[in-house]
């Protein structure tokens, strides 16, 4: 309910800001202002969409007023250029064009979101949840020690609507304080609670490592995730599908007057065929043949020390970037790999449904034959072209922290979740952040 009412506030605050601007732009005439309602239903689709995507309905957020600052700033900056480049592109054949009008909503919006969001949103959420009926059961497990400290900060933030119980106690949601010193007990201990439908809340240090800006709030300066399990996955199954298959075929066609030069430049530049077809395992660790740009020179067979690289980054904890590092690539195919221009013909393993867009990526059969029992989980979802692991670390982290990541996107698989990746991948790809 709460989430409707951090909605239903932003609603209210792009109706004020819009009349007031109209108003000053165009002197109160807002009756002779053209595309004025199709500009409306523009910015409150795209300024809702924008919010709930930078996490700004999750009302767990607003107990950490300067992170909820950004999160703001960073929001309101994407939909003004959101804004922009739109008008651009359509020549503003549906926006209202006057640059006065986008500079004046622009500048109330943000002036609105900045009094609403960080000095009265708190006021609004304690207010809500000042009715003890509202506030939702949180079983607790952890420390006991642990536990005075949460119920402590929960009495003190009742904008969380949550209210710590003892441990053995039923609740609507559970609440995890993890002192494990590795991600395969964190992970265990996740597992072991996580519920479809439930949210589990998990404070651990490990999180500290991940980076992930996950963090719901913050507890005796441990990071709090909330992990939820989707139900009726079978539905969004369906749903990923259909994305996958449509997102695939605009890629091809876009993509093949590329496709054709890049080929060439590869079949030029060294001998072997442009298109390099590797064998894979997907769901269920089931084998399909995985399309790439070749990247490196034409061999016959594994090479051995290939899977002696891999054992080390599967055992020793060293980051891919290191274990895997061959003098076999070619000068394109260094450029192919930072670029990630070398995975473009996976495009056809999700039209043809061996990949998805977004997943864990495809392991090696001799990558699989070394992994550990809980690493086999990444295994229960189709494989994809980007995950959490391509955005946040790629070859730079070692194996356990990298398919934990691959986990986490497991456990809280979602559409929402997708769509997030997909965004976060351009600005990934564009930096090259651990690109091997």
């Amino acid at each position: 309910m709460q989430k409707y009412l951090l909605i239903l506030t932003d609603i209210s605050i792009i109706i004020v800001t819009f009349a007031v601007a109209l108003w000053l732009r165009f002197n109160g005439l807002m009756s002779s202002v053209g595309h004025r309602w199709s500009t409306f239903v523009f910015l409150l689709v795209t300024m809702i969409t924008v919010f709930y995507f930078h996490d700004l309905y999750n009302h767990l957020v607003y107990t950490q007023r300067l992170r909820v600052f950004f999160k703001t700033v960073k929001a309101w900056l994407f939909g003004f250029v959101v804004y922009v480049v739109v008008g651009f592109l359509t020549n503003f054949v549906f926006l209202i064009e006057s640059r006065i009008f986008i500079i004046i909503f622009y500048i109330l919006f943000f002036f609105f979101l900045f009094l609403i969001r960080l000095i009265l949103m708190r006021k609004l959420l304690e207010c809500y949840f000042g009715d003890a009926r509202r506030r939702k059961v949180c079983r607790f497990v952890g420390t006991h020690r642990m536990y005075t400290r949460c119920k402590d900060f929960f009495e003190k933030n009742r904008i969380t609507g949550l209210v710590i119980e003892e441990k053995g106690k039923q609740g609507e949601s559970i609440f995890l304080y993890s002192q494990a010193a590795t991600y395969e007990k964190l992970y265990s201990e996740i597992k072991a609670l996580l519920v479809p439908g439930t949210p589990l809340h998990i404070a651990s240090p490990l999180f500290r490592e991940l980076k992930l800006g996950w963090e719901c709030c913050d507890i005796a300066g441990l990071p709090v995730y909330t992990f939820q399990q989707k139900k009726h996955q079978a539905l969004r199954d369906v749903i990923r599908r259909i994305m996958d298959i449509f997102s695939s075929i605009v890629c091809l066609i876009i993509l093949a007057p590329l496709f054709a030069i890049i080929s060439l430049a590869i079949v030029l530049s060294s001998p072997g065929p442009a298109i390099y077809r590797q064998e894979r395992r997907g769901k269920e660790g089931k084998p399909f043949t995985l399309y790439k740009f070749r990247s490196m020179y034409k061999y016959n067979g594994m090479h051995v020390e290939q899977e002696i690289a891999t054992y080390n980054y599967l055992k020793a904890r060293t980051p891919k970037v290191q274990a895997l590092n061959s003098g076999d690539i070619t000068d394109i195919g260094k450029i192919l790999r930072r670029t990630s221009i070398d995975e473009w013909p996976q495009f056809l393993n999700v039209l043809i449904g061996t990949m998805s867009l977004v997943g864990p990526r495809p392991p090696l059969p001799y990558e699989v034959k070394h992994y550990k029992k809980w690493h086999r989980d990444r295994l229960s979802v189709k494989q994809g072209i980007t995950g959490l692991w391509q955005i946040y670390g790629r070859g730079e982290m070692p194996c356990d922290k990298s398919i934990f990541l691959d986990v986490v996107y497991v456990m809280n698989r979602s559409l929402t979740l997708d769509v997030k990746l997909l965004f976060q991948t351009i600005p990934a790809v564009i930096l090259g952040k651990g690109a091997y």
